[in-house]
């Protein structure tokens, strides 16, 4: 069984290691909105969701994650340390499949995109996941 999934939103900081992270560059206010759609075999589900920038320090981000999906509401505040785990088991876990540059169109501007194809296989269940980020989003997710 395959299951296909648009965004690893979570994920994208612990595959940036390296690089900055995603929050870091912003201001308080600063925010992102993101609709995605997921579909296993016959079930489809569309899902919204909000996050908002409440703080940030030389350590540490907090980010407010508004969810709706199937006509419930979440909200949730995440503290988001700045500097990357050294073991991420979900991250130890996925298999990077293919890594590339793209440029990706949102609300009618460009943006350079760096994406990151994953697999995972946890059960007998395959998962095959593509998430793109850019430094020129709040959160980086795209």
């Amino acid at each position: 069984m395959h299951t296909f999934a648009a965004i690893l939103f979570l994920a994208m900081p612990f595959t940036q290691a390296a690089e900055k992270h995603p929050w870091a560059s912003f201001k308080p206010g600063s925010y992102a909105k993101m609709k995605s759609t997921m579909q296993t075999g016959p079930t489809k589900m569309v899902s919204e969701m909000t996050q908002t920038l409440i703080s940030v320090d030389a350590n540490n981000a907090v980010v407010e994650i508004e969810t709706k999906a199937m006509g419930q509401s979440n909200k949730s505040r995440v503290p988001m340390p700045l500097k990357a785990a050294a073991n991420n088991t979900a991250a130890a876990q996925a298999k990077p499949v293919a890594t590339t540059n793209e440029t990706i169109t949102v609300a009618g501007k460009a943006l350079a995109c760096k994406c990151v194809e994953v697999e995972t296989n946890t059960n007998g269940m395959k998962t095959l996941s593509k998430a793109c980020s850019s430094d020129a989003v709040p959160g980086g997710a795209v």
